[in-house]
Formats: C-alpha cells, sequence, structure tokens
C-alpha cells in the first residue's frame, strides 16, 4: 500500500491537544478528484442541482480523501468512511488496508467544514468538531439572536454596536456549531439558546474557552475547548475534547 497524498511520507497523528487544520479551495475540481471519491460520494455529488455546488462537493471530498490517507500512509482512494448514530462521518477500515491499520485509523479524527468557495479539514487525536461562517449581513438577524443565543450571549451581542452584531453573533453561532459537531450531534439535541459558548473578542485570535460538559435527556456531553479564529471575511471555531489547552495548527490561515 502506498503512501496516500501522493507518495508524500505519512504525517504523524497530532497528539490530544493538538488540532491539524487545513484551509481548502474549493473552487475547482477535475476528473482526478471526482475519482478518489467513492459511490455513496459521486451519487451525493450528482444530486447538486447547480454545477457550483456541485464542484465543491467533490474538491471537498477529495481534498479530504488526500489529507487523511497522508495521515494514515494510506491511497486515499481506499479509505471508507461510516456514519454515526447522529450521522458525523468517521472513517472506517481502508480497503486493503495492512494489518493494524484499523488501530491506527481509530486514532484520527477528523471534521470538515465549507463555506462558499473555502473549506477548512480538522485532523486531531480526539473527538473534535470544525465549523466555518462567511462574513455577511441578515435580514432577520435579531431573531437568529433571540433564537439560538443564551441570555448573556443576547445580552453581550446587544452591547455592539449594530455594524459588529452579524460579525459577534457569527462567532457565537461558530461555537457552537463547532461544539455539537465535536459531540457527534446534530442541531436539535442540544438547543442552542440554553447552550452558553459566550462571545470571544473581534480579534485575528479570538481567544480560547472552555465549554463545560452537560447531561441532556439522558446523554452525557463532554467538556470541551474551544477557539475561534476570526478574519476580516471569515469566522473559523474548532472545539476538542481534550483536557489540555487546545492548539491550533493552521496550514492556511484565514485571509485577514
Amino acid at each position: 500500500m502506498s503512501a496516500g497524498g501522493g507518495g508524500q511520507p505519512p504525517l504523524a497523528v497530532p497528539p490530544p491537544a493538538l488540532v491539524d487544520c487545513f484551509r481548502l479551495d474549493l473552487s475547482h475540481c477535475d476528473g482526478h478528484d471526482l475519482a478518489l471519491l467513492d459511490d455513496t460520494e459521486r451519487e451525493r455529488a450528482a444530486r447538486f442541482r447547480f454545477d457550483r455546488d456541485r464542484v465543491r462537493f467533490v474538491a471537498a471530498h477529495a481534498q479530504a480523501r488526500r489529507l487523511l490517507g497522508r495521515h494514515l500512509g494510506l491511497d486515499p482512494e481506499g479509505l471508507r468512511f461510516a456514519t454515526t448514530v447522529h450521522g458525523k462521518p468517521i472513517l472506517a477500515l481502508a480497503a486493503g488496508a495492512p494489518p493494524g491499520a484499523q488501530a491506527a485509523e481509530g486514532a484520527v479524527v477528523f471534521n470538515l467544514t465549507h463555506s462558499g468557495p473555502v473549506g477548512y479539514l480538522a485532523i486531531a487525536g480526539c473527538s473534535v468538531g470544525i465549523d466555518l461562517e462567511q462574513l455577511r449581513p441578515f435580514d432577520d438577524l435579531q431573531s437568529l439572536i433571540e433564537n439560538y443565543c443564551s441570555p448573556a450571549e443576547i445580552a453581550a451581542l446587544a452591547g455592539l454596536p449594530p455594524g459588529s452584531r452579524a460579525a459577534g453573533f457569527l462567532r457565537v453561532w461558530t461555537r457552537k456549531e463547532a461544539a455539537l459537531k465535536a459531540w457527534g450531534t446534530g442541531i436539535g439535541a442540544v438547543p442552542l439558546d440554553a447552550l452558553h459558548v459566550g462571545l470571544p473578542l473581534p480579534a485575528a485570535v479570538a481567544g480560547q474557552g472552555s465549554l463545560p460538559g452537560l447531561v441532556h435527556d439522558g446523554t452525557t456531553y463532554p467538556d470541551l475547548r474551544l477557539l475561534t479564529l476570526a478574519g476580516e471575511q471569515e469566522v473559523l471555531s474548532i472545539a476538542a475534547a481534550c483536557g489540555a489547552p487546545l492548539a491550533v495548527r493552521m496550514t492556511g490561515p484565514l485571509p485577514t
């Protein structure tokens, strides 16, 4: 079995408190990208109504396969994926993997996010979630804030200048999405207005915080570390179930 990522040497699996975060250009794809996908991915790609969305899907999944293949030292087209009960994609045993590969893959956790023509792939040694949003105005911003933010977050957003509230809301929203993805659940499993993630400062590195675990409907969700990165046009949040302070190694930083 050749090394993944075009014959490059395998990358080390990140330790639990480190997340490797790769910026993905989703503006184009080609036949080589499509050939990397499995039948399920190709069927999903074919269902997109607009070519732009199809291109972004194929590009995201092909690049994710190459990066994961390189971390595992396996051919990217041989990777197999499964989903959790809540639909979160996870790595399964790769086709033709050598003895011991299953244990190695179990140590690699990934999460993929995209917004417009940009995506990010997080690879970690612990449960991880990542969410990206492009900065944009909202016609119904106040309604979104009231429906999805905690009382303390609503008060913090109300204290921002009107022109900064959309960016502030997206900093809160991406932290909540990243947390839910790290927990392996979806929107609706935990009420977002009861999930307090705070409002990080609008700096290039907005700061790191902790999200205490919680019990909801009989399910226990572990403590998380949260980190939010904000550029001029993007907001990216990362959540990881690691006990130590979270470190993120960026490959392709947010534009500033």
